[in-house]
């Protein structure tokens, strides 16, 4: 795994613009209340850039999905031990945090999504109440964070941190969260990719296929 150090900057390129679209609307607007009443004016507008987000919003994870799979046709042909181990340590965090943790916090809070409002409803299966977290986002988090934290050059932290933010924008945007359901995304997102970073280390350790390393 990257030392703390090392893994500083590419962090702060990756998070920045999420930060900046989430913090900054707050700042800009003053409370979600006025942030949504801003973008349900905005998207009534904007009905092309609205329709561009939310394309973005539908298929930016999903392209992800390819990149992962993608580096595992190619760790398997070149029997790279470093590049399985990194794909299946994302996949057990995308299993354990994605399409767990997210879930479960989502029915637990219960958060009235913007373009629902109202009070909150814990304990509920009804999509219109799963506010917070931004899955989104912790999703996006915890597959660009692996991919930051091991690159190479600072380019591609900022190339997938400018990816990121761009979420970020499509989910407060379009109305399906608030800036803070966004920044719970993203600190459930971090903890992820640190997880699966840490797997993929634990198996790197543990596997013995006789690879290259």
């Amino acid at each position: 795994m990257p030392r703390p150090v090392s893994a500083l900057l590419p962090t702060v390129l990756l998070s920045l613009p999420l930060l900046l679209v989430a913090g900054g609307s707050l700042a800009v607007f003053g409370s979600e209340a006025a942030v949504t009443a801003h973008f349900l004016t905005w998207r009534a507008e904007h009905q092309t850039l609205t329709l561009l987000l939310t394309i973005y919003t539908d298929y930016g994870n999903a392209a992800f999905y390819l990149i992962y799979a993608a580096m595992l046709v190619r760790a398997l042909r070149r029997r790279d031990k470093d590049g399985l181990c990194l794909v299946l340590g994302y996949l057990a965090a995308q299993l354990l945090i994605s399409l767990l943790a997210v879930r479960v916090l989502k029915m637990s809070i219960g958060r009235a999504r913007p373009m629902t409002g109202g009070p909150a409803m814990p304990f509920t299966a009804e999509g219109a109440y799963h506010s917070m977290p931004s899955g989104h986002s912790a999703e996006m988090t915890l597959q660009t964070l692996p991919l930051a934290l091991r690159a190479k050059t600072l380019a591609l932290p900022l190339l997938l941190g400018l990816a990121l933010g761009l979420m970020a924008l499509t989910r407060i945007a379009l109305g399906w969260h608030h800036p803070t359901d966004v920044l719970a995304g993203w600190m459930l997102g971090g903890l992820g990719g640190l997880l699966a970073l840490g797997i993929a280390h634990l198996l790197k350790n543990r596997l013995n296929l006789g690879w290259k390393t």
